[in-house]
């Protein structure tokens, strides 16, 4: 059964799911990620319908024919310019690709792009996000050079 969205400071809620499993490895059994989704939206309820703002997902194999990326963005927005859409599809029907995204990502886009008040001062948050999205990408083997010799 999944867990309520965690409320936040600015009255909206963060709905976190993530799907883990043990694999072995080189390294020995690993806990690993199957599925993840982090979704912002303006209600309580686990099953928005139009009340989410946005959301990131992530599929660690995706089943064969796909119709969109296996990580992703949607936005529940409108678009300024309805034209640039075929048929005019509502902007949160469309998933944008992306690499994978971290819960500290989101976290800092939720405090530093919708001002959600954070517990601690920025200098404290800012950085223990830094440090730990930096264990994250060495685990995730996602590193700004490529991998570590």
């Amino acid at each position: 059964m999944p867990l309520a969205p965690l409320p936040l400071r600015d009255g909206r809620y963060l709905r976190v799911a993530i799907n883990l499993f043990l694999a072995d490895t080189a390294d020995g059994r690993r806990l690993k990620v199957s599925t993840s989704s982090f979704q912002y939206q303006e209600g309580r309820d686990p099953d928005p319908g139009d009340s989410w703002i946005f959301r990131y997902d992530y599929l660690r194999e995706p089943p064969a024919g796909a119709p969109h990326s296996p990580m992703h963005l949607q936005v529940n927005a409108d678009l300024r310019r309805r034209e640039a859409m075929p048929d005019y599809m509502p902007l949160n029907r469309v998933h944008f690709p992306t690499s994978r995204v971290s819960i500290e990502a989101v976290i800092r886009l939720l405090a530093e792009e919708f001002h959600v008040e954070c517990a601690e001062r920025p200098e404290v948050w800012r950085r223990m996000l830094t440090e730990s999205e930096s264990l994250f990408k060495g685990i995730a083997h996602e590193f700004p050079s490529g991998p570590a010799a």
